[in-house]
């Protein structure tokens, strides 16, 4: 590390798949004097083998490859556990735009055509190497819903996992966090590591998927579980009484890894890199909201929640009760303001939340509103029905980006997709 650099910035590991020799000196002289550890594969079937075998922080991948087409050996990596968050730049000399579009839709995080200035190259192995990955497992509210028409979105209860700086964090514990724990073990290549779950509350589609988080089951792994206090049964007694042998036939003991369970409190905590504050939502229950901050990003999750201007007045009257709510809903405000990315509870229609009101959740208006309010970035529509296929759901973002455009706000909306990942680079 050069004195340059912040104390922040770790070297990283890089893969290159290159076959060109003079290619692979240059790179490996550029990189190697910022610490980074420069490997090489001179062919796409050898890169494929070396990545899954012990996956490395950055591949840089060249296209026109013996054995294995780099689109190949893209699609062999983005399909394998072990490799599919692996940031992955194509360096090619092909410059159709075509063929860039392909490599960025087939999962490459980036394009670097040649011949490239070193300068460049050490600026985008840099960015990918302090970019935090968001990746959805689970976005489906109350319970699953897999079959054909939620092929696209997915049927998995919520979990979201966010990677930064070596650092996994994991948000909410529904059926999504069973394919997390695959691709975690698999990418750790039997190396122990650690894990941190936060839980926003303890309604079965948020813990359902604990029981089957392959990295609890392993000796040398770390579990912290964070989440909700309760003075009736607390976090840990819950997740306990999931796994009683009258509903599942392996104890929470049984878990090899070391699991710690701690509750919640409303002061800030850290979590590696990250602070993280939690407010309560509005939802049945204890039920919590999360803004994680760390060097400059923001994320905000609030899967939960449903806007007190739009209950009380359904239950109560008077003159007060319209900016007695108002006041209420600014701590969610609050929560989420400048956040990079706002994951938010979504899963009504306007017309469907008329019939459902007073059930926990928003709908898809309230949550673009609060999304103008705060100022964020980036408004991920969460919490799916599990009455909406993807088509439903189509119908939903539009609804939303045109709501978005016509507040003439530049907020980027997206639809939470299983296994479809979310960048966000440090300021």
């Amino acid at each position: 590390m050069t004195s340059k650099q912040s104390a922040h910035q770790r070297p990283g590991r890089i893969l290159v798949v290159e076959d060109q020799p003079d290619i692979q000196a240059l790179i490996a002289a550029i990189l190697r004097p910022d610490g980074h550890q420069v490997t090489f594969a001179n062919d796409g079937e050898a890169g494929v083998q070396m990545a899954q075998r012990d996956p490395p922080d950055v591949i840089l991948l060249d296209l026109m490859m013996p054995k294995l087409h780099g689109y190949q050996v893209l699609q062999a990596l983005r399909s394998h556990p072990a490799t599919q968050r692996v940031a992955i730049v194509v360096v090619s000399a092909k410059a159709y735009a075509s063929d860039q579009r392909k490599a960025l839709e087939m999962g490459a995080s980036a394009f670097l055509q040649k011949p490239f200035e070193a300068k460049a190259l050490r600026a985008l192995v840099r960015q990918q190497l302090d970019k935090a990955v968001l990746t959805f497992w689970g976005a489906r509210g109350s319970i699953a819903a897999p079959g054909p028409e939620t092929v696209r979105y997915g049927g998995n209860t919520p979990c979201v996992s966010l990677s930064y700086r070596g650092v996994q964090i994991v948000l909410d514990a529904g059926t999504g966090i069973r394919p997390l724990g695959v691709s975690l073990q698999a990418a750790a290549c039997g190396k122990p590591f650690e894990v941190n779950l936060l839980i926003t509350h303890t309604h079965w589609d948020h813990i359902q998927g604990f029981p089957f988080f392959t990295p609890a089951f392993v000796p040398g792994n770390r579990v912290n579980v964070f989440g909700p206090h309760s003075t009736e049964k607390p976090l840990e007694k819950v997740l306990r009484g999931q796994m009683d042998h009258e509903y599942f036939p392996v104890a929470l003991g049984d878990m090899a890894a070391t699991i710690t369970v701690r509750d919640v409190a409303m002061d800030p905590f850290q979590v590696g890199p990250f602070t993280v504050r939690a407010t309560y939502m509005n939802h049945p229950g204890m039920t919590l909201g999360y803004r994680l901050e760390a060097e400059g990003l923001i994320v905000a999750y609030a899967t939960d929640t449903e806007p007190f201007r739009a209950l009380l007045p359904t239950v109560k009257s008077g003159e007060n009760v319209a900016a007695f709510a108002r006041s209420q809903d600014q701590e969610l405000i609050d929560l989420v303001r400048d956040a990079d990315v706002y994951i938010a509870d979504a899963q009504y229609s306007p017309e469907e939340y008329a019939k459902k009101t007073g059930w926990g959740h928003t709908n898809y208006v309230d949550a673009v509103t609060i999304a103008i309010e705060a100022n964020v970035k980036r408004l991920v529509l969460f919490s799916h029905d599990p009455m909406h296929g993807d088509t439903q759901i189509d119908q939903k973002l539009a609804h939303c980006r045109a709501l978005v455009a016509a507040a003439g706000k530049s907020i980027e909306v997206i639809a939470a997709a299983e296994s479809v990942p979310l960048e966000i680079l440090a300021r």
